[in-house]
């Protein structure tokens, strides 16, 4: 089972701020596209928007260096692997979803290669000293780390219960 950017999230911040832990697990009950739009402008200076926890309260918390940096990663490798075109049309066809979709779940974590990691620890460690967090390079170094790890791990297989999967439970309360 691979880990997803949120995944990633939780263990670094349980090592680095595990004070902030209740944030990234609110976080996860909410629309990941919606959280990561609001995140990016707040992060850069655009009109307040919070998630509905006071996000301009948490400016300088630990959670949405590490989110921002892991999912522009995560996005990155993505369309490394895919090429723009298919990335373009995944966003033009997501566009015409109805709104009364399903939440968007975080994506998983993709295989990442050395260049792709020493890129993510520049940029925590950057991100990290422009914040004035204390232990920059253990902060980069941990994210590494676990996306490293998380680059390893097994792709998942379609999530139980979910349409179409034939998995989970049946009516009856019998597992198929």
């Amino acid at each position: 089972m691979r880990a997803t950017v949120l995944d990633v999230v939780r263990d670094v911040i349980e090592q680095h701020a595990p004070d902030e832990r209740q944030l990234v697990d609110d976080l996860a009950g909410l629309d990941y596209g919606v959280v990561v739009r609001r995140m990016r402008r707040a992060s850069s200076g655009g009109r307040s928007d919070p998630l509905g926890f006071g996000l301009d309260a948490i400016a300088a918390v630990v959670t949405p260096l590490v989110l921002m940096v892991v999912d522009e990663a995560c996005r990155a490798a993505v369309t490394d692997g895919t090429g723009r075109l298919m990335n373009r049309a995944a966003t033009a066809l997501g566009r015409l979803r109805p709104s009364a979709r399903r939440p968007a779940a975080p994506p998983e974590v993709p295989h990442l290669d050395a260049r792709q990691l020493a890129i993510v620890r520049r940029r925590v460690r950057e991100e990290a000293v422009r914040r004035g967090f204390s232990d920059a390079d253990g902060l980069a170094d941990s994210v590494v780390a676990r996306l490293a790890l998380a680059g390893t791990e097994e792709p998942r297989d379609d999530q139980p219960g979910e349409p179409g999967d034939g998995g989970g439970r049946q009516e009856d309360g019998a597992v198929r």
